[in-house]
């Protein structure tokens, strides 16, 4: 099976597309089966398999429905990561998030770096809505009584010289970083 990556790190968005899809043409062929070899055996469409291949149509639409929900979403550009690898290594990264605001839409964010001070997020699209990522990111950081705010760029040299300047945490800090992003995580897909 494919290799579970967890969300918030990098990776995420390609491997639960990858899953999803897998795991739903996994479910579809169990069902197909099940119906083909229970006409097979009793030449008639309702039959004892039937019940059973009906009941695997429902994790299939599920497994579907939620590759469907990110598949306009990827994993950010490999080079790019590398460039950002550093902050992973001191726990400060969060990449592939697909944020939900309370409506339901749906922002995509390559990259978020979480500092002692706030945020600085990256998103390369330009069809998705940086000013709403931020109002709910930034919503979310205040409910949770986290005085700081995130500022998304779209130019990644910009976003790169921003980044530049930042120290990994202290002690004191990283719980703060740390419930920055089990925040963010929780307005995530």
């Amino acid at each position: 099976m494919l290799k579970k990556i967890e969300k918030g790190n990098y990776g995420y968005m390609s491997s639960n597309q990858k899953r999803n899809l897998v795991l739903t043409a996994i479910c579809a062929v169990i069902t197909v089966l099940l119906m083909g070899i229970g006409y097979a055996l009793w030449h008639v469409k309702l039959n004892l398999l039937m019940v059973p291949a009906m009941l695997c149509v429902i994790p299939t639409a599920n497994y579907l429905v939620a590759y469907l929900a990110v598949c306009m979403f990827s994993s950010a550009d490999p080079e790019r990561y590398e460039q950002v690898k550093a902050f992973d290594e001191a726990g400060m990264l969060v990449s592939d998030l697909v944020i939900v605001d309370e409506k339901g839409g749906r922002n995509g964010m390559e990259f978020a770096v979480i500092y002692k001070n706030g945020v600085v997020g990256f998103q390369g699209t330009k069809k998705n809505s940086k000013d709403m990522l931020e109002i709910t990111v930034n919503d979310t950081l205040k409910k949770k009584s986290l005085p700081m705010r995130l500022k998304v760029y779209r130019d990644w040299n910009e976003f790169i010289k921003r980044i530049s300047d930042l120290e990994a945490p202290d002690e004191e800090a990283k719980k703060r970083v740390e419930l920055a992003r089990e925040a963010m995580l929780s307005v995530s897909m």
